[in-house]
This record gives structure tokens, C-alpha cells and sequence, in this order.
């Protein structure tokens, strides 16, 4: 039976085990960094909720100005 070479076959150390690397997210520094990295994964629906906001806003300062 023929012995393998101890030469190393891949690479210049020999083989090495995969090594398991899980990303961790970063956590943002400041406000904008956080709100920009919230507006990315939620864009669509940041927008929906400022439109509803942005409207009910509107209606309620239109609803005073009549009363008043």
C-alpha cells in the first residue's frame, strides 16, 4: 500500500478545515446611520405610514383652522 506525500497538496501550510464564518450585522453609530439602514429594509412601508401620517396631519390642522 502506497503512503500519501507529506508535501502539502493545497496551499503553502497544507489542507485546512473550512472555517465557519457568520456575519454579524453592525450595529449603526448614530441616528441617521439607523434610520437610513430602517429606511432600506423598510422602505415601502416607511413611505406608506409618512403618507397616512403626512395626511391625518394635514386633515387634523384643516379641521382646526375650521373650528377655530
Amino acid at each position: 500500500m502506497r503512503k500519501p506525500s507529506l508535501l502539502p497538496v493545497f496551499g503553502k501550510l497544507g489542507a485546512k478545515a473550512p472555517v465557519a464564518v457568520i456575519p454579524v450585522p453592525v450595529r449603526p453609530a448614530g441616528l441617521a446611520a439607523r434610520l437610513r439602514q430602517a429606511l432600506a429594509s423598510h422602505g415601502a412601508t416607511a413611505l406608506q405610514l409618512s403618507v397616512v401620517v403626512w395626511t391625518v396631519a394635514i386633515l387634523g390642522a384643516a379641521f382646526l383652522f375650521a373650528r377655530g
